[in-house]
């Protein structure tokens, strides 16, 4: 059938149109039907839900995990091949450009190619153009859009403009490694927007920067307007990149970099409007009321109260400005309920925690290679996250014999944790005895698997391979995210395992705050109330239904 580009339609015209199709066969009419009733099955929506708009379709099937939808991840990318010809046959995507033979231009840039991989990287780039007549010398930015559109009609599985970066990343690499006289591609370099140095300001200003911070390490103890004590290092780095967005902000907003003399001429009500506005355009916020912009406020208006010392009048302009960007928000965050809103569903929970010894069994199926090693460590972190849900950096920077004692126990070696009060963020120690089960994991990963992982010497429970030492706890945080992610469809990062300990247990003793609050190492019960106190609230609904709504048939058998 025929492209149809009117809007609004949904699989379920799909379906229809497929069932009175006259070219396919009862087996072909059948087994795309299914491809429609699966995802619709797998997306928890009914197929007049969901439309076939490429796009949007797109962005829903991202959601789908193999493991939550109970199927390998070969049969998704199958169903998803399949959904895409049921949406072209029916005629509800338009179809892909016809294979044409490539000319001999083509050919000679293919052959140029250094490996095989390179040629299938562009493969979709040489069959759109050769469908339409354009030669390697005629592509160029303006082209690629227009691919780029294509592909955005078009895919169902891959992002277009992830591939589009990848194609002109690969035609770049070719066309210099050959010294061909063909256009280079530009592309989006990240998704991330990045600041202008510190540098490109005056010296003065960067002087005036490093002196503050200066005060804030209490690089002087006897600096009588230091603080009582020095700030941790990653403090003073959000402090540095709180001034480096700021900055940047006011040069984007027009204002000339050379102006900025010291903190005291970059600092004021007014620049603090025009920053602020050129980072709410930037990312196309409407509510000023933003995290990011709360703590760049707030490292300002600490600059303007101790540093600075200004006037109460100019002080307190710059609080209204903070209050103006302070989000309401009392306790977690949006996007953490949403996450611990996974582990309403006990199958969840049952993956993540048999994820540790999933982990090691793959390992000890192969003990000498290293990615057993690894996968070995990454068992051991998450068991610990699980057992004394630490912050991430206090888990990369794990020693033994430090932080990690053992003692024997008969035949068996049970471990303890401990982090000094001085290396934790709210000055809090930590020691906590592990259960048999995790020390056993933990044993097995330092005897037969840490040596793996480097030849360099050295106590890091979990060392770099390079050197030995412990490993980046912003990368190490990312890549446990990802296992977990790649392994259960879960999306956890390490600091999610502190709300998901309080979510767990106070699924079982609703109301006991106190235990919450020695568990995570929180000073008062008010803190861990205020961030936990609502997920007792499923506890209440569930007794007023057992209570109240069960005497009436309310429940479900």
């Amino acid at each position: 059938m025929p492209y149809d580009k009117t809007a609004s339609t949904t699989l379920a015209d799909a379906i229809a149109s497929l069932k009175v199709h006259p070219d396919l066969s009862d087996t072909q009419r059948r087994d795309l039907i299914s491809s429609i009733n699966r995802i619709a099955k797998y997306l928890n929506r009914s197929p007049a839900d969901l439309m076939t708009n490429a796009p949007a379709l797109r962005k829903l099937l991202t959601t789908i995990h193999p493991v939550q939808a109970g199927i390998s991840a070969k049969s998704l990318s199958n169903v998803k091949t399949a959904l895409t010809k049921a949406l072209q046959t029916s005629g509800y995507l338009p179809p892909a450009a016809p294979k044409t033979e490539p000319s001999e231009a083509w050919a000679a840039f293919l052959s140029a190619c250094a490996a095989k991989h390179q040629a299938l990287a562009l493969s979709r780039l040489v069959t759109y153009c050769a469908s339409r007549g354009i030669e390697p010398d005629a592509v160029n930015d303006k082209v690629m859009a227009t691919f780029q559109t294509y592909l955005d009609a078009r895919l169902l599985g891959k992002d277009p403009a992830k591939l589009r970066k990848e194609m002109a990343q690969t035609w770049n690499g070719i066309v210099k490694r050959q010294n061909l006289s063909l256009a280079e591609l530009t592309y989006e370099k990240g998704g991330q927007h990045r600041s202008r140095p510190l540098t490109s300001y005056p010296k003065s200003l960067q002087d005036d920067i490093a002196k503050y911070l200066d005060r804030l390490s209490q690089a002087d103890p006897f600096d009588e307007d230091g603080p009582d004590k020095a700030l941790r290092p990653t403090t003073l780095r959000n402090i540095k990149a709180h001034l480096r967005q700021y900055l940047d902000a006011l040069v984007t907003a027009g204002a000339d970099p050379e102006t900025f003399r010291s903190l005291s001429k970059a600092i004021s009500e007014k620049n603090m409007k025009g920053a602020f506005t050129a980072i709410m355009k930037r990312r196309g916020l409407s509510d000023p009321k933003d995290g990011g912009l709360h703590n760049i406020a707030a490292t300002l208006k600490a600059i303007a109260r101790h540093h600075l010392k200004l006037p109460e009048k100019d002080l307190g302009a710059i609080l209204n400005i903070q209050k103006k960007v302070s989000p309401a928000i009392n306790g977690m965050s949006s996007k953490n309920r949403d996450r611990l809103g996974q582990f309403n569903d006990w199958q969840n929970v049952a993956r993540l925690l048999s994820l540790t010894e999933t982990l090691m069994k793959r390992a000890s199926a192969n003990p000498a290679s290293r990615t057993s090693g690894l996968s070995a460590m990454y068992a051991v972190a998450i068991a610990i996250l699980l057992s004394c849900p630490m912050r991430i950096k206090n888990l990369a920077q794990l020693e033994l014999d430090k932080n990690v004692t053992g003692h024997s126990n008969g035949t068996h070696t049970l471990y303890t944790i401990r982090v000094d009060a001085e290396d934790v963020k709210n000055n809090e120690h930590i020691e906590v005895a592990l259960n048999p089960r995790t020390s056993k994991l933990l044993h097995t990963y330092i005897m037969k698997f840490r040596p793996l992982l480097t030849r360099a010497n050295g106590p890091a429970l979990f060392p770099k391979k390079s050197n030995g030492e412990p490993r980046d706890p912003a990368n190490f945080g990312s890549d446990i995210k990802a296992l977990i992610y790649r392994e259960t469809g879960l999306t956890v990062h390490a600091h999610l395992f502190r709300h998901l300990a309080a979510f767990l247990y106070l699924r079982e003793r609703p109301g006991d705050f106190e235990t919450v609050r020695r568990l995570l190492k929180h000073k008062s019960q008010q803190t861990a109330m205020t961030f936990y106190a609502d997920l007792s609230n499923q506890w209440a609904h569930d007794h007023y239904d057992k209570v109240v709504l069960g005497k009436w048939g309310g429940t479900h058998d």
